[in-house]
């Protein structure tokens, strides 16, 4: 089955791209701009989450869910597969909500003096919780009791139709967050004194979350194939939760690292861009200074060199709003372009 084939490689590299991004943002936001915040608080939580989930689907995995020989080959625990699978389903569905809840604070605390995104963010943000909690109820009780979806016991399992509705429902909820939360920056900015360059790197690191959805779209495919299914249980029914699951955790893994690259803006002051340090901070005497003589009538002693920075760096590294604020732009022009995300 190439889906079961497939999902170890894909969990373990958005596990080590994930750490490296949200170990980057923790850096960025802690020592690099003193903005530690709710949304990067959010993030943390959602990636925990995201590793205990892939913990728990490698274990699923490793004890043969959805193996061709599944039930017959002796080193599979059938029970213990199906059960860390169903685990891995909820797991899932929460995450996403977290993973959401921290993209839609970023924007919350850029727009501090935007009332109607705001508002508009608030209501999102409620519309998801209730969301989540109606997925994830009918997810928890897609069989009574429980334990029997992992074959303890007896009892009744929901139609796969429902199942696969509540997997469409998710990928709605999924695809419209991330493109309301794309096109808002596009707002945040408007009449804010930046450059186009500027204006544009903003937009597009705030809207890096709508790549995600790619995955969402191309999952809906195979939810259609969940809700034909003809019973929730068995080989078939493995194969076309496993499919699905592939598209989840990519889903999920990209939401996390496109969410993370966009406070990891302040990297790009430590990068150079070709300009000699001389020349940069325009303290440069020319040839005769690379030859380590001052040109004739120079002071003998012009004192150490002062980057534009240094002028006003507390406001040149402050993070409590990725945006600049208009006032902050005019009195400071030229910090305002170092204003990192």
């Amino acid at each position: 089955m190439w889906a079961r084939d497939s999902l170890p490689p894909v969990m373990i590299t958005f596990l080590v791209l994930n750490t490296i991004a949200v170990g980057l943002r923790v850096y960025v936001r802690t020592l690099m701009s003193n903005a530690f915040s709710y949304d990067d608080w959010a993030m943390l939580v959602a990636f925990s989450g995201f590793v205990i989930l892939c913990v728990t689907t490698f274990i699923s995995i490793t004890n043969g869910y959805g193996a061709d020989d599944f039930g017959l080959n002796p080193r599979y625990d059938a029970i213990t597969a199906v059960k860390y699978f169903v685990i891995s389903t909820l797991e899932y569905v929460v995450i996403v909500f977290v993973a959401k809840v921290s993209v839609a604070l970023v924007l919350y605390r850029i727009a501090s003096t935007n009332k109607p995104i705001r508002r508009l963010l608030e209501v999102s943000l409620g519309c998801m919780a209730l969301w989540t909690l109606a997925t994830s109820t009918i997810v928890g009780l897609q069989c009574r009791p429980l334990p029997f979806a992992w074959g303890e016991g007896t009892g009744t399992c929901m139609d796969p139709k429902i199942l696969g509705n509540t997997g469409f429902s998710i990928s709605a909820m999924d695809i419209i967050s991330s493109f309301i939360y794309a096109s808002l920056p596009i707002f945040l900015l408007k009449g804010v004194q930046l450059s186009l360059r500027m204006k544009i790197s903003v937009i597009v690191l705030l809207g890096l979350g709508v790549v995600s959805s790619i995955a969402t779209v191309i999952r809906l495919k195979y939810l259609v194939d969940v809700a034909n299914l003809k019973s929730a249980v068995g080989p078939e029914a493995m194969n076309a939760y496993l499919t699905t699951f592939v598209y989840s955790i990519a889903e999920l893994g990209l939401t996390i690292f496109t969410a993370s690259l966009a406070a990891l803006r302040p990297l790009l002051k430590m990068v150079k861009w070709g300009r000699t340090e001389a020349s940069a901070y325009g303290t440069g005497y020319g040839n005769s200074s690379a030859l380590g003589k001052k040109p004739k009538g120079s002071r003998p002693d012009m004192g150490p060199n002062i980057k534009l920075d240094d002028v006003n760096s507390k406001a040149s590294t402050s993070q409590e709003h990725i945006v600049p604020k208009d006032d902050e732009d005019a009195k400071h022009p030229y910090t305002a372009s170092f204003t990192a995300v």
